[in-house]
């Protein structure tokens, strides 16, 4: 893929297209695409932030979407601030992303995996950590979280201009 064929695709509205692009890099190799190598969200950031949320809405991985939160909540209180409700979107993916990921993480620790590595013939894991990792599962699947911050505008307007050549 060349460096400018993501951002090609998302500022010509393929964003279909723009999805399979992206399917192959990170969370900051689609920053980097989208907001360092390209200047096109200086004119108008409504194509990145439409193309965004479609992304971020595919990710499955909780670990994933903690990465991508992480990397984009910042963006849209930044480069992405011009976006109606931006400092929401990247409120709404930062604390959504977290629960997921602590509960993820509880589970992980509670779960099989971990007793996996336990029980394997060279037992990696000892059982005196093993029962360590299993009471911060438990301590972490106790936690009573606060709610993901609401999105105040949850779904992404069709491309429209957030900013004109005038402003």
């Amino acid at each position: 893929m060349t460096e400018s064929r993501l951002a090609d695709l998302v500022y010509d509205g393929q964003f279909e297209g723009a999805l399979e692009a992206a399917a192959e890099l990170t969370p900051d190799g689609i920053r980097r695409r989208l907001l360092s190598d390209d200047e096109r969200w200086l004119q108008d950031e409504g194509p990145c932030d439409e193309f965004l949320r479609r992304w971020y809405a595919t990710i499955k991985s909780p670990y994933l979407r903690a990465e991508a939160a992480d990397c984009f909540a910042s963006a849209y209180t930044t480069e992405l601030a011009p976006v109606p409700n931006a400092e929401y979107i990247g409120a709404n993916w930062r604390t959504e992303s977290l629960r997921s990921l602590l509960a993820e993480i509880s589970d992980a620790l509670l779960g099989e995996r971990l007793r996996d590595l336990e029980e394997t013939p060279e037992h990696p894991l000892p059982a005196e950590y093993a029962d360590k990792w299993r009471a911060a599962g438990r301590v972490l699947a106790e936690l009573d979280l606060p709610p993901a911050v609401p999105l105040i505008n949850p779904d992404p307007p069709e491309h429209q201009r957030t900013r004109t050549s005038a402003d």
